[in-house]
């Protein structure tokens, strides 16, 4: 049940930026064209915030099974600065969207109008971090449904803002397009973080059970001031896990942003189509973030209780589930990818070049949901490194090279893009099941031989 929650809250993030490219396809291709660029660099750093912050769920669950309570408070405050610090400073980066998308080749129209869609997202990213890791702790301490009910209800937030800020609905403001689409998913973010911000407060100032507005540390010793939330030991844990976390969900997101790239340099129709495609496999998709989550803490907390076997089970029904969850979507995909198209655009010239990428696409969903729970369960245990190593060597090594040669040496279009993308999905889950199944085992050998 645990897993529910966080899969609806993690889907309604992506919901937003699902309903946001589906109003942006309604203005123009071109527009859409603008959009997909300005988002993939700036959610590719989005995903890498994302995944250093999850450590703070593992340190969390692997605290509460060992019952070290006092350490969650600590562990909570220093993720929110984190989060905070890492937010301002993806934000300072969209700032050089535009002279970064004319480096990488891209045409002088569409650095333009996608630079001023990064911008945009930049400006929300400090509250949607904030929301990420308040809601990690909160799923992580057993109240998952609130950070789900908060994001639900910043959903039907973004859509009035999308149709005053995109389309000038009311004549409040002049219609901004990409841009204003953008900006009003931003305000729809931050007003996320900050409600749950207010949410744990108040329940804090109740009943404040793991002492998250104290300023003791987890052995009772005060460290107060901002600079004791970046140096004291929690925050060397939680960096120390927390980078190659990171690293690994940057991988993946560098690798797909990469292929965008990729899809500008062929054309704004291919370009259009690809970020067609990547909006319906992303929503699929948030339903195995979310098995990962509810993964990594039930094997978390298995490791702190030093239930090998359990832990073990957790990590193989989760990627069992991941798998599963994706199968009717992906049959969509398979039998009518030009239907599914055209739940994003009516541009038939995208159309048509979605309708191929969506086809390929229908083959990855189950080995990409498959592959981020593994990832999510060797978390759960502490491992970070090997899994990180698999993701670089799978995406840059082979995902990369076959999506460039297929894509553009080949011409073969967005479909080919998106292949290249599965052939690297499959070596990493390759490589992640097999880490996995080394690992438990040899757990579960040991806990068998204790006397």
């Amino acid at each position: 049940m645990l897993a529910i929650p966080i899969i609806v809250a993690r889907a309604a993030l992506v919901v937003m930026f699902s309903v946001d490219t589906l109003m942006v396809g309604r203005i123009s291709s071109q527009d859409l064209a603008y959009f997909g660029l300005g988002v993939a660099p700036q959610l590719t750093l989005m995903l890498i915030a994302v995944g250093a912050l999850q450590a703070a769920s593992v340190l969390t669950a692997q605290a509460i099974g060992a019952g070290r309570v006092q350490q969650v408070g600590v562990v909570f405050r220093t993720s929110v600065a984190h989060a905070l610090a890492m937010g301002v400073a993806v934000f300072g980066l969209s700032l050089l969207a535009g002279p970064f998308f004319l480096a990488i080749g891209q045409a002088p129209d569409l650095a333009a109008g996608a630079a001023t869609v990064s911008v945009a997202f930049g400006v929300g990213m400090p509250g949607t971090l904030l929301f990420i890791a308040c809601n990690l702790f909160m799923e992580s301490t057993g109240r998952p449904k609130t950070g789900m009910a908060i994001m639900l209800g910043a959903n039907l937030l973004n859509v009035p803002l999308n149709l005053v800020f995109g389309f000038g609905w009311g004549g409040l403001v002049a219609p901004m397009g990409a841009e204003g689409i953008m900006l009003a998913s931003s305000l729809a973010r931050t007003a996320a973080g900050l409600s749950i911000v207010a949410i744990l407060v108040l329940s804090a100032l109740r009943m404040d059970t793991f002492r998250i507005l104290s300023l003791e540390g987890a052995q009772g010793s005060e460290r107060p001031g901002l600079a004791s939330l970046f140096r004291g030991p929690e925050a060397a844990s939680l960096r120390r896990m927390g980078l190659p976390m990171g690293l690994a969900q940057g991988v993946e997101s560098a690798a797909f942003a990469t292929v965008v790239m990729f899809a500008g340099l062929i054309g704004t129709a291919e370009l259009a189509a690809y970020q067609t495609t990547m909006t319906l496999v992303t929503l699929t998709f948030m339903m195995a973030i979310g098995t990962a989550g509810a993964t990594a803490i039930r094997v978390g907390r298995a490791f702190g209780e030093d239930r090998r076997l359990d832990m073990a089970r957790a990590g193989w029904m989760g990627i069992a589930l991941g798998g599963l969850w994706p199968v009717p979507v992906a049959i969509f995909f398979l039998v009518s990818p030009e239907t599914a198209a055209r739940l994003v655009t009516d541009d038939p010239v995208t159309v048509a070049a979605a309708s191929q990428a969506l086809f390929v696409a229908g083959l990855m969903l189950s080995a990409d949901a498959m592959m981020a729970v593994a990832l999510g369960a060797l978390r759960g245990m502490g491992d970070v490194w090997w899994p990180t190593m698999l993701q670089i060597a799978a995406f840059w090594c082979v995902a990369i090279p076959v999506a460039y040669f297929g894509g553009l040496v080949m011409d073969l279009g967005a479909g080919a893009l998106i292949g290249g993308l599965l052939a690297g999905i499959l070596v990493s889950l390759a490589g992640l099941l097999t880490r996995y199944h080394l690992a438990t085992r040899d757990r579960a050998r040991n806990t068998a031989a204790l006397p």
